[in-house]
């Protein structure tokens, strides 16, 4: 096939594809290597039916050809197919290593030289494969038989797949398998000479790699775009994209979120609604139309906008702002990171926007407060998160930041959507709570309020239960069943609950285990924090009722330190 697009597509074996005078590259802005059994399991057991006549139609290749100086071997960018390239070398390397086990040492050669490397014609060697730089440290190794230096997770349990099963194959077998693979497996190689055309048949070819994810999607459309306006810079766009895939795709778990999140946060295009993994892509493509449509705003500087906040976004994350002078940079990521314990994923959509606005770091901690104060209720409460928090925020960017005092009207705002006192306190008194960080600050935010105490560093307590979990499975101190004068189900119902919990330093928390509380006692006594203190001075002893007042004290606490 072949046409003015400048697209020609082949049919060939492995044996042909990899044996061209080229070298294979994955671009840093392709998507990581993500196949996974379902994959390798199915690659495997074609394998295994194919007869001796027959051949199997893997799918295809999409790549770009980049021709390099005199004397260097071009290259073939893959802008799709990297994940059934990369699986087909990983187990040619593992066949390698099955033949240099068995003494093959000719045929291990021969995968070597043949497959696995190509040379230029100064006998400089290159990999035939390279993928990105966030794999190919990995990929390199694989292609070495070095594979105790694999980090690469998902690469490093390809090895183990095909490894498990090649090993015990005999040296026969693994002949007739490394024939059925090179000659017997087909691939269609599409070669573009233009951008245009690449992209385009990215997003239709994808027969049996993992469905692409809003992200690739969304690369895909840009970029075909950008190639086939002579208007927009393409090396601008390309650049900005790769800059903002660095700064997330290696370090986030779901890098849409930052796309998500800062697509609800610009303020141009204006976004009012939330923005789902299964809406991202539908609406980013509806951005990008207003984009190329609208006379203030370019699609360079719209993706280099989208580069500068990802560097924002995970400034977030890791509570690392430098945008303020020292000390409001130091107070700014210590609330950071007390929004972190409270969990405030969603939340980054309106902090993109707040450290966008704001210079000033008094009026930021303001903001921050407020959302601190609205975050506590809404999750204490148990209310759904989701798409209703995110189109909290995404109207709140929308709205409050051209007003002139951004950080009231959020106030005004969210008094209106969290939970009521009525309801918090009774998410409080009616409910256990998570024994996790965000249970251990808002002890400590009780304590420095309410109590007038001090607590530098959270790691430094434990959340301490004063009638223990295992007050009624502990044989060591039975006195604990006689002291609640419950039964075991009712008291389950009721060791996690706030009134129950207090902060105690590591190493007193070891102390006071699971002894009877007047044995605790004696720890609290010395205790630095000032309500454990108290506890050894109110109480003679600590029983269900205990548990319930204190409980309805410090919901009445909470309600009024976390208050619009």
């Amino acid at each position: 096939m072949s046409g003015n697009l400048g697209i020609s597509a082949n049919e060939d074996t492995i044996e042909s594809v990899l044996s061209r005078n080229y070298r294979y590259t994955v671009p840093d802005y392709q998507r990581q290597y993500s196949w996974g059994e379902e994959q390798w399991r199915a690659l495997w057991e074609d394998l295994q039916a194919l007869d001796d006549e027959d051949t199997h139609f893997l799918g295809s290749v999409v790549v770009i050809e980049r021709s390099e100086g005199l004397n260097e071997l071009d290259r073939l960018e893959v802008v799709d197919g990297q994940q059934r390239l990369a699986t087909i070398l990983a187990m040619l390397s593992v066949m390698r290593q099955k033949y240099l086990d068995e003494g093959e040492q000719s045929q291990a050669d021969a995968i070597r030289n043949e497959y696995l490397f190509e040379q230029d014609l100064d006998q400089r060697e290159y990999q035939n494969l390279s993928l990105s730089r966030y794999d190919n440290d990995s990929f390199a190794s694989i292609l070495n038989c070095d594979f105790g230096q694999v980090d690469n997770e998902n690469l490093d349990e390809a090895l183990e797949f095909y490894g498990s099963r090649i090993h015990s194959l005999t040296v026969e077998e693994t002949d007739t398998l490394r024939k059925k693979l090179l000659s017997s497996i087909t691939l269609v190689t599409i070669e573009c000479t233009e951008e245009q055309s690449a992209f385009r048949l990215f997003e239709t070819l994808n027969e049996r790699g993992l469905e692409l994810s809003s992200v690739d999607l969304m690369k895909n459309h840009v970029f075909s775009l950008a190639a086939q306006e002579d208007s927009v810079d393409y090396d601008d766009i390309q650049k900005s994209w790769q800059r903002a895939v660095e700064n997330t795709v290696p370090n986030l778990n779901k890098p849409s979120r930052f796309f998500r999140h800062y697509l609800m946060s610009a303020p141009e295009p204006d976004f009012t609604d939330a923005v789902s993994d299964y809406k991202l892509y539908d609406t980013f493509q509806e951005i990008i139309e207003e984009v190329r449509s609208s006379p203030g705003i370019s699609l360079e500087s719209y993706l280099a906008d989208i580069a500068e906040q990802s560097e924002l976004y995970m400034r977030i994350v890791n509570a690392d702002i430098n945008q303020f002078d020292r000390s409001g940079n130091e107070a700014i990521n210590e609330k950071l990171t007390q929004l972190h314990h409270i969990k405030s994923v969603q939340a980054r959509t309106l902090l993109l926007r707040i450290f966008r606005e704001f210079d000033n770091p008094n009026k930021a901690m303001e903001a921050l407060g407020v959302l601190e104060r609205f975050l506590i209720r809404w999750k204490v409460a148990n209310y759904a998160t989701g798409s209703q928090l995110d189109r909290i925020y995404s109207e709140l960017c929308s709205t409050v930041f051209d007003e002139s005092d951004p950080v009231e009207q959020m106030a005004d705002y969210l008094s209106e959507k969290y939970p009521s006192e009525e309801e918090f306190k009774a998410g409080i008194e009616n409910k256990r709570v998570k024994l996790n960080n965000r249970t251990k600050y808002m002890l400590k935010r009780i304590e420095e309020v309410h109590y007038g105490g001090t607590i530098d560093r959270m790691d430094d307590y434990e959340l301490e239960h004063i009638a223990p979990r295992s007050a009624y499975t502990a044989t060591k101190h039975s006195a604990w069943v006689t002291t609640l004068d419950t039964t075991e189900a009712t008291f389950e119902q009721h060791r996690d609950r706030l009134g129950n919990l207090t902060l105690l330093e590591s190493d007193k928390n070891i102390r006071a285990s699971n002894n009877p509380f007047e044995t605790k006692k004696s720890e609290y006594a010395t205790s630095n924090v000032t309500m454990t203190q108290t506890l050894a001075e109110d109480y003679d002893d600590w029983n269900l009722d205990s548990i319930q007042q204190r409980t309805s004290e410090l919901a009445e606490v909470a309600a009024n330190i976390w208050s619009l």
